[in-house]
């Protein structure tokens, strides 16, 4: 094989290896409730039953809440609720923007047209819409 190919399947190698190295997998530690956003007053995006794997996309700073993905499903658990938390603190650490994540994950959605009024998020005084886990 011509040193320029194994050069590119070495590196080939070592791009697959440090993707599968910075995934974090886990499963759920009980029945729990996907959230549209890091907190229990956005909208309810799915339930998944009790061991659903998933994969830890990665966590707000204060490691409370984390962005996953299982199958369709994208949205947002308490680190508690999942089995090997303690494995999960190596996540990579994300921020939130329900505009961003909103368009990204959610336009299809009932609630999305909700979207605007859920853009003061985070701020002091910030209170969730009416109905909106619903």
């Amino acid at each position: 094989m011509p040193l320029r190919a194994f050069r590119f399947l070495l590196a080939l190698g070592c791009l697959a290896a440090s993707f599968a190295a910075s995934a974090q997998l886990d499963s759920t530690r009980r029945a729990v409730v996907v959230r549209a956003g890091p907190d229990d007053a956005f909208p309810q995006v799915a339930r998944l039953p009790t061991a659903t794997n998933v994969h830890v996309v990665g966590c707000l700073v204060d490691r409370v809440w984390c962005d996953i993905q299982a199958g369709r499903t994208r949205g947002w658990l308490r680190m508690a609720d999942l089995s090997q938390s303690s494995r999960v603190r190596g996540a990579p650490t994300v921020t939130f923007s329900v505009a961003d994540y909103w368009d990204a994950n959610y336009r299809r959605r009932d609630w999305y047209g909700t979207r605007d009024r859920w853009l003061a998020w985070g701020t002091p005084g910030f209170v969730a819409p009416a109905n909106a886990s619903r």
